[in-house]
């Protein structure tokens, strides 16, 4: 099993301060505890295979008046082994409710933020962490859970949970921590203020354009590290008041293409440095804060054999005013992490 590339990063500060309210809806906090394991995934990581504890807080609000929730998470483990340590993150999480019945409540849920390894690769001090080369990860989770409830407000609940650190290729070696894990708890629901679901443009299409870039190591060898810019060109399509198809044009100076193991990176040309690609996907806000998720095709690669022909993404946006956006997305091929790309779009409305 290759490692889960599309959980990611960027910006845990909490949506749920920063929107505005109205009408009744309903706030849940949830404390669990969990068990689960290492995935080995690959040949250098057999011998860290091992029961993980962790344990979990989230805080989630009603957005306008559907079934979506959105709030965060504060999440920490212990990776069961002197050589990977113990974990910590914080996340922005976005969560389904579905079923009507106060007994029969199912959800669905996926948060993505910071995340801290206390044991990173070192090579003299801890040489066996083939897994993560950087003590400053992204963190990912998806979960699927119901509860029971026992008090009007109160409910125990269990939940299967799948979380995953990288650093998305920002330090060798990245191969990753994954980890299944089964939960049980108990949650507060109490009624609560909504947070509004902001709106995009009133257009139809909107216009747009966007310039980020990501830093990027390969070889635990050949530390050396590059920075790849990226330029975006796409239109969004308004399909809601607060919800966007994209459709994009995307070019990366990739130095990599150029790499070779302690050999000096020969001159840059739009040959053998450049790739471009083109992507549709869907970009859901709420208040100021979005999620975006992307699937792209490469329509021209100097190596063919350097990355898959096809290419996803996950993002989080942060509205600084209805032209700007500060965007941070991790991309990956074949859901190996490619890179973790910071920057701004600009939108012509």
């Amino acid at each position: 099993m290759r490692k889960v590339g599309f959980l990611a990063f960027f910006l845990t500060v909490f949506p749920a301060l920063v929107a505005q309210s109205v009408s009744e809806g309903t706030r849940v906090r949830r404390l669990s505890v969990d068990r689960g394991f290492v995935i080995p995934h690959h040949d250098d990581m057999y011998h860290l295979y091992r029961l993980t504890y962790s344990a979990q807080y989230q805080n989630l609000k009603t957005v306008t008046d559907s079934k979506l929730r959105l709030g965060y998470m504060a999440y920490g483990a212990d990776l069961g082994s002197q050589t990977l340590g113990y974990a910590a993150a914080a996340a922005v999480n976005v969560e389904r409710s579905f079923g009507a019945g106060r007994n029969a409540p199912l959800y669905m849920g996926f948060a993505m933020g910071w995340g801290w390894v206390s044991n990173p690769y070192e090579g003299t001090t801890n040489p066996s962490n083939r897994a993560i080369g950087s003590v400053g990860n992204a963190f990912g989770q998806l979960y699927l859970g119901g509860g029971y409830s026992i008090t009007p407000s109160l409910r125990l609940h269990g939940d299967i949970r799948f979380s995953h650190f990288s650093n998305g290729a920002l330090k060798a070696p990245n191969l990753g921590i994954n980890m299944p894990s089964f939960s049980v708890g108990i949650s507060q629901e109490i009624k609560a203020v909504n947070w509004v679901s902001g709106e995009v443009s009133e257009r139809q299409w909107v216009p747009f354009a966007s310039l980020r870039a990501g830093r990027k190591s390969l070889d635990i060898d050949d530390p050396r590290a590059f920075w790849v810019p990226l330029l975006e060109l796409g239109m969004g399509y308004r399909v809601g008041k607060s919800a966007q198809l994209r459709f994009t044009m995307a070019a990366h100076a990739d130095p990599f293409y150029r790499f070779e193991k302690f050999e000096p990176l020969s001159p840059f040309t739009g040959a053998n440095g450049l790739d471009m690609g083109v992507g549709v996907g869907y970009h859901q806000k709420f208040g100021p804060w979005g999620m975006l998720f992307d699937m792209g095709w490469y329509v021209y690669k100097p190596n063919r054999g350097y990355k898959t022909p096809y290419f996803e993404a996950l993002g989080l946006s942060y509205d600084c005013s209805r032209r700007w956006t500060i965007l941070g997305r991790l991309k990956a091929n074949k859901t190996t992490a490619d890179l973790i790309e910071f920057g701004l779009v600009h939108y012509w409305d």
